[in-house]
């Protein structure tokens, strides 16, 4: 188990979800389309074309999601908001059913002692405001804010913990690959989109400070998946920059150094795929935040030849999912933002898991035997530790995720919960790593 207690008081044992991912209820109660109820229709875009139209069910089974945080023992739970459940139009009129569904939650969880931790922005722009030109358009920046300053007041004083942004490069691959909704593929719209979503989570910063809110704080959410050179030639190194440069530097080098790098500003400008950075963007992109929110799962091996690339094969140090079995990834993820951007501020680990494609083995106590995940979080849970034992400021771990979900493109087949969601019941059952994380909680408190 966790061994001696290095974690610190007030440590958050967290778990993770969002509304796209879970809530369903897709039109119910006045809610508009996200961008991700439009993609899913779309032929060949979500696996055997799954749609998020009713998910998990959480909109509808909150009390279930409630007795699983407890029954599991955490004390935070970080979820996020639909935009378009809270404001239909995008803009403008609250809708008070929505209101009140995440009222009732968030009260429910702080009467339960879990804290909310609540992202404004995960992945699910309202389709009325795509239909403007989403985060292309530079109005973008100022929806956001406006979304932002509702969220506050509604919620203000119910919610400890907010996040501006998760993880900015979807909207990147969302606009410039087409992998993610919208769908779109133009590199230089890709650019800017992922521009202007930074510069609104200075915005929504922005309206915080002003909201002036007690006992509150407010970060972003970024994930780090750090490039490794698979071999020592040149053309690997460079591979390695190029790569790093055009990913997680994007996001953290504004935010927590206030610039982007001369690599990307020279590489994309002379690619005819630079942004239009307008005058007081990078001084929005890079207002203090409270706290930053570090999404990590893995590495990325990377090699101009292709037969260099990894081996994976089952066994080893692979998972059986052909992923490459690398814990120090968080640890090293810590140690790189405190070298490159001497950060400051407390780290949560806002995300970390693992998945399973396809169905999970049952044990013969008809639970689901995911040795697999309980390897990779106890893993993980120890290059936190090492870590936190060299001093970083890391106060809380939120493991993805607390059941089954819509994993986005890849639907319901990509399976990252310690809990199943029953398709056909909507039951939430405990996987193996539920009672590992469980029984982990109650030994590092």
């Amino acid at each position: 188990m966790a061994g001696e207690n290095i974690f610190p008081e007030n440590f958050l044992w967290g778990l993770a979800t969002s509304a796209g991912q879970i809530e369903g209820g897709a039109l119910e109660d006045g809610r508009s389309e996200s961008i991700w109820d439009v993609f899913a229709k779309k032929p060949g875009k979500i696996f055997q074309g799954q749609t998020p139209e009713v998910a998990c069910d959480s909109y509808n089974r909150f009390e279930r999601d409630l007795d699983m945080l407890k029954w599991i023992g955490v004390n935070s739970y970080r979820m996020s908001v639909s935009w378009s459940r809270v404001i239909p139009e995008g803009v403008g009129q609250l809708n008070s059913k929505g209101v009140d569904y995440y009222k009732r939650a968030f009260e429910k969880l702080l009467n339960a002692g879990i804290t909310p931790n609540v992202t404004l922005y995960h992945w699910d722009l309202p389709q009325v405001l795509e239909d403007r030109g989403g985060w292309v358009n530079r109005d973008s920046i100022e929806w956001f804010g406006e979304y932002a300053e509702k969220m506050f007041a509604a919620f203000g004083d119910l919610v400890p913990m907010w996040s501006t942004i998760n993880e900015p490069i979807a909207t990147y691959v969302g606009y410039a690959l087409g992998g993610f909704a919208p769908g779109h593929t133009d590199e230089k719209s890709g650019n800017q989109a992922r521009h202007n979503i930074l510069v609104a989570h200075g915005k929504a910063v922005e309206a915080f400070r002003a909201a002036n809110l007690s006992n509150a704080q407010i970060g972003i959410v970024i994930d780090i998946w750090k490039r490794h050179a698979l071999t020592d030639s040149p053309e690997d190194a460079k591979l390695v920059t190029d790569q790093d440069e055009r990913n997680w530097k994007f996001y953290c080098d504004p935010v927590l150094s206030g610039r982007y790098s001369d690599y990307i500003l020279e590489h994309l400008s002379a690619e005819g795929t630079l942004m239009d950075i307008g005058q007081n963007d990078l001084k929005l992109m890079s207002v203090p935040i409270d706290f930053f929110g570090l999404n990590v799962y893995n590495r990325v091996p990377v090699s101009v030849n292709v037969k260099a690339q990894a081996d994976f094969s089952q066994g080893g140090n692979f998972l059986n999912n052909r992923t490459e079995y690398y814990p120090q990834a968080l640890y090293e993820a810590v140690v790189l933002l405190h070298k490159l951007y001497d950060i400051k501020v407390p780290i949560y680990i806002t995300e970390n898991g693992t998945y399973f494609e396809g169905e999970e083995p049952v044990g013969k106590d008809g639970i689901v035997d995911d040795a697999d995940r309980i390897r990779y979080i106890s893993g993980f849970l120890d290059s936190l530790k090492k870590a936190i034992s060299e001093g970083y400021d890391i106060r809380g771990y939120y493991l993805w995720s607390l059941m089954d979900n819509f994993e986005w493109s890849a639907g319901f087949n990509f399976k990252f919960g310690i809990t199943q969601c029953d398709r056909e019941t909507l039951e939430l059952k405990p996987k193996k790593s539920a009672y590992f994380y469980r029984d982990y909680i109650k030994s590092a408190k």
